[in-house]
């Protein structure tokens, strides 16, 4: 698989996720399809790090977007507001985009990659800790892919344990398209489609949930 089809299966199966989460709660094969969209968002967070040009302008797109979707994530997530947080996942991947950045420059920086895991789990971003661990892992196994699975499975039994459930177990399937990847970029879509198409699709899928409570 090109990283291309990465970007599209993780898309399409955080979809799915979130149709799930919005209409039928009561089927949870759809939040375990879901299950499988962030490693390989973390996966791919990895790889644009370690092949962009411009690290600014990457940490810029995803703060700028994630801003974006705030409002309309806590409006599908929580159907209302409730003040402006850090909580859709533009800004846990941003954390492990400048975990990263500490990694590759090493030595007492490595401590600051530390830090910022302990402020994703301690600020209540999006997967906390178990984000920065699976971004950092996945860089530092870059050309070892099986030994990057295996910390994918740790660190989803450690999220498992920590929360006292299962219910992340089903991440561990993403290793499937992981170790499927060629290493290539593929046919991509139009440059800023996915980032925009992430405060899009949560703005509908809130829109729709509105529309059948008839609050629209």
């Amino acid at each position: 698989m090109s990283s291309a089809a990465l970007q599209i299966f993780a898309f399409l199966t955080m979809l799915i996720d979130h149709v799930g989460y919005v209409f039928f709660p009561g089927v949870p094969a759809l939040r375990a399809v879901g299950r499988l969209s962030f490693p390989v968002f973390a996966f791919l967070l990895s790889e644009g790090f370690a092949h962009t040009r411009d690290l600014k302008k990457y940490a810029a797109r995803l703060l700028v977007f994630a801003a974006i979707a705030e409002v309309p994530y806590q409006l599908m997530i929580n159907h209302r507001l409730v003040g402006f947080r850090l909580s859709n996942i533009l800004f846990s991947l941003l954390l492990c985009l400048g975990a990263l950045w500490c990694v590759k420059r090493g030595g007492p920086w490595m401590l600051g990659a530390a830090g910022l895991a302990v402020l994703a789990q301690a600020g209540g971003f999006s997967y906390g800790a178990y984000a920065v661990l699976l971004a950092v892992s996945f860089y530092l196994t870059r050309g070892k892919r099986p030994l990057g699975m295996l910390c994918l499975a740790v660190w989803t039994l450690g999220y498992c344990a920590y929360h006292h459930s299962l219910f992340q177990i089903w991440a561990v399937f993403a290793a499937v398209p992981l170790l499927l990847y060629n290493g290539e970029k593929g046919r991509r879509l139009p440059r800023y489609t996915l980032y925009i198409l992430y405060p899009a699709h949560l703005a509908v899928l809130a829109g729709l949930y509105f529309l059948q409570k008839g609050v629209l």
